[in-house]
């Protein structure tokens, strides 16, 4: 240190997460709430989740359970509740609407198009496609949804979480592109989109 000069003195503290759930309730800091995290500091496992680590259901289209390749989990976003002022930006609270992407699933198509005609036929059953003689009603709803689920695996393939996404329905049906250049008899991909009403985690018992 130069001769002179003033250096501020270091400390160093180590704390858990249980002394600043401890600290924040007992002193009731501003703008901190007393819900925090209840999993440990330390996991019990230091295991990663691996994209392969997965079994996707989905009861109403059992033929497309069985080829799909890929889920893309769907993101999810809170927006603040705005209130406008005289200033140049707006108050944003807490307490917002929530928007969600839908869930994406990828399939290989079976040489009779079986599950590909799952899908189809499900979203022609939803709205009128070539006659004007479907009726959704209320009491129909349950007919045109169905949950999926995404069981989770750990290292070991043994399924110990499960993501529901309930009251699934297709929204989207990816075209399928035929090739007569390829040289290799190469397995078709398609994909559907399905929309949901809310999605959790569940642990399998």
């Amino acid at each position: 240190m130069r001769e002179g000069s003033l250096r501020a003195p270091l400390f160093l503290y180590t704390y858990s997460m249980s002394d600043s759930r401890n600290y924040l309730i007992k002193h009731g800091e501003s703008g901190f709430t007393a819900d925090l995290p209840v999993n440990p500091t330390i996991p019990d496992t230091n295991n990663y989740l691996a994209s392969n680590f997965f079994r996707f259901t989905l009861p109403r289209v059992s033929t497309l359970t069985y080829f799909a390749q890929s889920v893309a989990m769907p993101g999810i976003q809170l927006s603040p509740v705005e209130m406008t002022n005289t200033l140049g930006r707006a108050n944003q609270f807490v307490g917002g609407r929530f928007d969600h992407e839908p869930l994406v699933v990828q399939f290989i198509v079976d040489e009779e198009t079986l599950n590909y005609q799952e899908i189809f036929n499900w979203m022609k059953k939803i709205a009128n496609y070539d006659n004007d003689t479907n009726i959704i009603a209320i009491d129909q709803k349950d007919k045109f949804v169905s949950d999926a689920n995404i069981f989770l695996t750990n290292s070991a393939f043994q399924e110990k979480r499960v993501v529901v996404f309930k009251n699934a329905y297709p929204i989207a049906l990816s075209g399928i592109q035929f090739s007569s250049t390829l040289n290799d008899n190469e397995p078709i991909i398609a994909s559907v989109t399905l929309n949901f009403e809310t999605y959790s985690f569940e642990t399998v018992s």
